[in-house]
């Protein structure tokens, strides 16, 4: 996980939780006011979907990190820079046209979380597209983009004719298959059952999207974020188990001194 992935963790954890945990201690939003669940509700949003289609468009540069890493150096600003800049802009003004602009009134409530839902996600137009434009279809991009990857790695190291190649790819694929995992777990519920409710609504999908009740799977990978990294992180991990064996060390060796009589 990198530090622009790691960032936006801390956003989440720093923004997100803080209004959350007001919400649950008192019942109700911080700030009972419109203007209030318009912001929460862009901000939610706006993390929300620019973290996975950053995560859809690194995927896909680690692949040309690997094969074609020339070409990435070459081009860095346009191949890396400004595609990360725009998937940091281009969700931001498109959750706050839709909120703000689309012609529709939201009715929040202040005793849910980011005040419920907005209008136009409950469009059957603006709501299925918003689905599968911030989040079933970059899930997708990753699936293919890492597949391909493990698929041409594997193939790479058979033509090499080196042995037990799953066994030395372990990391690797241990390590795409947790992220991809965890952000498929935290998102395909919530995507295939809003764009269902667009269309056939029932009063248990309602309560399911409207509420927010499966976004709390979103926290999974939000969570789990740590061990991802320390996967990702070969020294990290040797950093760890030293530390952990010092503090065992040391532990043991303190003797108890029994009490004068």
């Amino acid at each position: 996980m990198g530090p622009l992935e790691q960032s936006y963790l801390h956003l989440h954890f720093s923004a997100l939780f803080r209004s959350a945990i007001i919400l649950f201690y008192q019942g109700k939003v911080a700030f009972s006011s419109d203007r209030f669940c318009a912001y929460w509700y862009v901000l939610t949003s706006f993390i929300n979907m620019s973290s996975v289609q950053l995560n859809a468009y690194l995927s896909i540069e680690r692949y040309f990190l690997i094969f074609h890493n020339p070409f990435l150096i070459k081009h860095k600003i346009i191949v890396h820079y400004i595609p990360m800049i725009t998937f940091i802009v281009m969700p931001f003004v498109y959750v706050v046209y839709v909120v703000n602009f689309m012609p529709c009134v939201n009715h929040f409530d202040y005793h849910s979380w980011a005040c419920g839902t907005a209008c136009y996600l409950i469009h059957p137009v603006t709501g299925t597209f918003s689905w599968v434009f911030a989040i079933i279809a970059p899930l997708i991009v990753m699936i293919i983009s890492n597949t391909v990857l493990i698929a041409r790695v594997l193939y790479f190291k058979k033509r090499m004719m080196q042995r037990r190649i799953w066994y030395k790819n372990r990391k690797m694929l241990l390590q795409l298959l947790s992220l991809v995992g965890m952000l498929y777990i935290s998102w395909m519920p919530s995507g295939i059952t809003s764009v269902i409710n667009n269309y056939y609504p029932t009063s248990i999908s309602m309560e399911l999207t409207v509420n927010w009740t499966l976004i709390c799977f979103i926290y999974v990978a939000t969570l789990f974020s740590p061990l991802t990294t320390i996967l990702a992180i070969p020294e990290l991990k040797e950093e760890i188990f030293r530390s952990l064996n010092q503090w065992t060390k040391s532990r043991s060796s303190i003797r108890i001194i029994p009490a004068a009589q």
